[in-house]
């Protein structure tokens, strides 16, 4: 699709004669042919001009994007619907645009966290590349002196139109200059690419997905503008020991039969480190035991969650000689009424001989 205004990037009007676009496509061919240019974007630019004038030069290709502007597709195809929001959304965007600045590109970046850091929360340090302004020109894209009005808007920094689709002059960037000069610093972009090392306070209680937004950490804009912002998406890392449900977290505790069977203390793991808990005796495997307080917060205070410990009968693959004997000595004393729903499982059984 015509994502662009082909009619600005050449910087005609709409009423253009095939003259007029053959003589706008030839100066600005020549102003931005990479091997004329030195700013970073000329390869860019230079194709975006013979894109549009590809398009404007053919009568049939000129007719057809008069007639669907945004909506535009080179195949003659008629457009997706997720094209036709894109569309709408960006011409939406430009009436609102446009009596403001320009603002830089947000920036996304992932961060992995432990369970331990969401109990407590966490501050990190971040590399994260992005475009600032450039060091040497203060963003201008060119010294003082270096500069002329862009003949392409008449200095106004904006393309001509119908409101809706009023947009930054492609040729300025909405300055209403250009650089005769540019930068040597930034080959005449205004931006200059470092890596930001940027310190990040993960909140507790967070979870995989939440976004931490640090405003103005994004991309500068080009020329005049407000700076994006930067959105730290968290991950928070699969644990070894701790499933996370909610603000509460569960471990798998594996036992063994005379554990279940006698009762013990033994010790466990928390977020913190670790305590002793006791198991009471004639428990059953799935059996929970409940830290209450000792879970996860929730974003923004208010009470943690519990730390649930859920009984795991850990049964041995293989036994030796003398533990297969005890064992069978054990079994052979218990009393049937110890194990009350077996018998009640047998009896059952039997009523259906």
């Amino acid at each position: 699709m015509a994502a662009r205004d082909f009619y600005n990037i050449l910087g005609v009007q709409r009423g253009a004669t095939p003259d007029d676009i053959k003589k706008a496509y030839r100066k600005l061919a020549r102003r931005w042919h990479p091997d004329h240019n030195a700013q970073s974007d000329a390869s860019g630019r230079f194709k975006d001009i013979a894109e549009a004038y590809r398009v404007l030069s053919d009568a049939d290709r000129r007719s057809r994007y008069d007639r669907l502007g945004p909506l535009y597709t080179e195949d003659g195809r008629p457009p997706r619907p997720e094209e036709v929001n894109e569309v709408v959304g960006t011409m939406i965007g430009n009436l609102f645009r446009w009596r403001t600045a320009e603002r830089g590109e947000d920036l996304r970046y992932t961060i992995s966290v432990t369970l331990e850091e969401v109990a407590t929360g966490s501050d990190r340090e971040i590399r994260v590349p992005r475009r600032i302004r450039c060091r040497t020109c203060g963003g201008a894209g060119a010294e003082t002196d270096a500069r002329a009005r862009c003949d392409i808007c008449n200095g106004t920094g904006k393309a001509s139109g119908p409101r809706l689709f009023r947009s930054t002059c492609y040729h300025c960037d909405g300055r209403g200059w250009v650089p005769t000069a540019p930068c040597p610093g930034c080959r005449g972009e205004g931006r200059m690419a470092i890596e930001d090392v940027i310190r990040v306070r993960v909140p507790a209680g967070v979870g995989t997905g939440q976004k931490l937004k640090l405003a103005s950490k994004g991309n500068a804009p080009r020329g005049a503008g407000t700076e994006g912002d930067l959105f730290v998406i968290v991950n928070v890392a699969d644990h070894p020991l701790f499933r996370r449900r909610g603000d509460d977290v569960v471990v798998d505790l594996p036992v063994v039969f005379s554990e279940l069977a006698l009762g013990g203390e033994v010790v466990v793991p928390t977020l913190e480190g670790s305590t002793a808990i006791r198991i009471p005796a004639g428990s059953a495997p799935g059996k929970v035991l409940r830290l209450g307080g000792r879970g996860l917060p929730s974003v923004g205070g208010g009470a943690r969650g519990d730390l649930h410990y859920q009984l795991v009968l850990e049964i041995p693959e293989s036994l030796d000689p003398r533990t297969r004997d005890a064992l069978a000595t054990w079994a052979a004393a218990v009393p049937t009424q110890a194990h009350p729903r077996r018998l009640a499982f047998d009896r059952a059984v039997e009523t259906r001989k």
